[in-house]
């Protein structure tokens, strides 16, 4: 029970570990995301940076241009200029060093002339002339020399065996005699320097590294990165050492941030002589980011082209068709999908468009078959209006005619029977002038048209109005429940009887009489004869829209 428990305690205690790890390592990875971002502008930002230098540059110039007779001036001047130029571009640099070789050869100053040979060394070796480099050094008596220039003897010959070491690899005979000199020169450069010297730190993790003391190495380099500012070469310089240190120590995550802080230094300080762009692009290329691997080893080749160094660019020579090859696969792939969905999305958008056509076809028989509609639904509604106006006017003039058929029947029944009354009584001449009296047939004539009036004004009681529209001012006519003759006629025709004859047996009109009256009335019209019984025919007729 008790082994339980302890078994029990172990595994809750490595799972805590675990997560714990796991933890970090997801940090590392964000904060390394963020400082891959960063370099990303950074990279982006590099002429803002190239222009900063050469405002630096610059200024030292003017300097040379106010200056015409201190040599010693020109030639601390020219130092510096060969020093800005020093990891930036080295054919410039080898031409102001070239200048202080003049002017020191020219005062017989041994010192400055073995400053310049010091300068000039390690900026042959930076430059893969590694030959010429060990000459001028072979030629130098470090006796002789300064306790400064001692040190600056040391580091050049540091500089050159690092490169050598860099450049052959330390797995052959040329890497291992290159490492054994370097361990002197390190011990060397360490010895000459003082714990307050920014520089012993820096060879002190040198010395540590080359003997494979990788713990105490970092601690070193933790120690010089503290006196150094980010944003410099030396700065640069540090934290690629450092990242060396880290990949022994197996922190890949620290030793990539390292490579990025270098990496940034080297773009703000203008630095093209570098190296940590460089393996940056082959870690990131392991990890599978061959896009920021293409374009980190590109910057890289740019660099190293626009400072010449020779050897910089063979290194990256290798790397680089391997990389750009593999981004390439990646970017033919990521095109072949890309057509493979612009030729799905084409194909797509033609069938929405073949659907969109057939909805289009079918939206528009259903507005045609919407609009056939709506014509018969307004003509029937038309008709609808007609056949109860029809039914309306017959309504009325039924009543009107068994009204009339009523009158006429009461009258005939008194004619009758007064008929009768005077046969019985003989009284023959009285009947006689009875029937040829005419006055009462006009009689009943005034009194069938004034009933007929009367009829027709219940049905179309604004007739007269609209005939009045329809004729000039001085023409229109009086509105009143009597109808003139020319009115009656066109009060007949409004009513359906568009015959003359018709018209003429009704009105007791000869058919002369009646085109006489239409004549005269279309005379007085606003409007075209032609039209005038149009707008006749269309009064008291219901509109549909």
């Amino acid at each position: 029970m008790i082994v339980f428990k302890i078994r029990n305690c172990f595994f809750i205690f490595y799972f805590f570990l675990g997560a714990i790890s796991c933890q970090k390592n997801n940090s590392a990875i964000n904060v390394n995301e963020r400082l891959l971002s960063s370099l990303d502008k950074k990279i982006k930002q590099k002429q803002y940076y190239e222009n900063k230098k050469k405002i630096t540059i610059q200024k030292l110039k003017d300097k040379l241009k106010t200056n015409k007779n201190s040599d010693s001036v020109t030639y601390d001047v020219n130092y510096q200029i060969a020093e800005e130029y020093l990891g930036y571009q080295c054919d410039s640099a080898y031409l102001y060093s070239d200048r202080n070789r003049q002017i020191a050869l020219k005062n017989n100053n041994n010192r400055w002339l073995h400053k310049n040979l010091l300068q000039r060394s390690v900026l042959l070796s930076t430059t893969g002339l590694f030959v010429e480099s060990k000459e001028i050094l072979d030629r130098i008596n470090p006796e002789k020399l300064s306790s400064d220039l001692r040190f600056s003897y040391n580091s050049a010959y540091e500089c050159l065996y690092s490169n050598l070491l860099d450049y052959t690899g330390d797995n052959n005979t040329h890497g291992i005699r290159y490492k054994k000199n370097l361990v002197n020169y390190y011990d060397y450069a360490y010895k000459s320097l003082k714990p307050d010297n920014q520089f012993y730190y820096l060879f002190l993790s040198h010395k540590n590294r080359i003997n494979n003391q990788w713990k105490l190495a970092n601690d070193n380099i933790d120690r010089f990165l503290k006196t150094t500012n980010p944003g410099t070469r030396l700065y640069a310089i540090g934290s690629y050492c450092k990242a060396v240190i880290e990949a022994k120590l197996g922190n890949q995550d620290s030793q990539e941030s390292c490579l990025i802080y270098s990496a940034i230094s080297d773009i703000e300080s203008s630095t093209k002589e570098n190296r940590s762009m460089q393996d940056l692009a082959s870690i990131l290329y392991k990890k599978g980011e061959t896009e920021r691997a293409y374009i980190y080893i590109q910057s890289a080749l740019q660099d190293a082209n626009f400072y010449n160094a020779r050897f910089r660019s063979i290194q990256i020579s290798k790397v680089q068709p391997i990389i750009e090859n593999t981004y390439l696969l990646t970017i033919n792939s990521q095109n072949n999908k890309l057509r493979w969905s612009v030729f799905i999305i084409s194909i797509l958008l033609l069938g929405l468009a073949i659907t969109l056509f057939f909805i289009y076809k079918q939206l528009k028989t259903i507005a045609s078959s919407r609009n056939e509609l709506s014509l018969m639904n307004t003509d029937l509604k038309m008709m609808n209006g007609k056949l109860n106006e029809a039914n309306h006017i017959k309504e009325e003039y039924v009543a009107f005619f068994i009204n009339q058929c009523s009158i006429y029947l009461e009258r005939f029944e008194k004619y009758k029977k007064l008929i009768s009354k005077r046969l019985s009584a003989g009284q023959v001449d009285k009947l006689t002038e009875m029937i040829n009296n005419k006055k009462n047939v006009e009689l009943d004539l005034d009194e069938l048209y004034l009933s007929f009036d009367k009829a027709f004004l219940r049905i179309y009681p604004n007739f007269v109005e609209e005939v009045n529209k329809l004729l000039k001012p001085e023409e229109r006519y009086d509105v009143t429940n009597i109808l003139k003759t020319e009115l009656r006629i066109f009060a007949l025709i409004r009513l359906g009887i568009d015959d003359a004859q018709q018209i003429s047996d009704f009105l007791r009109y000869s058919l002369r009489t009646i085109y006489n009256y239409k004549s005269k009335l279309k005379t007085k019209s606003v409007v075209g004869n032609d039209e005038f019984e149009e707008k006749i025919m269309m009064i008291g007729s219901i509109s549909y829209h």
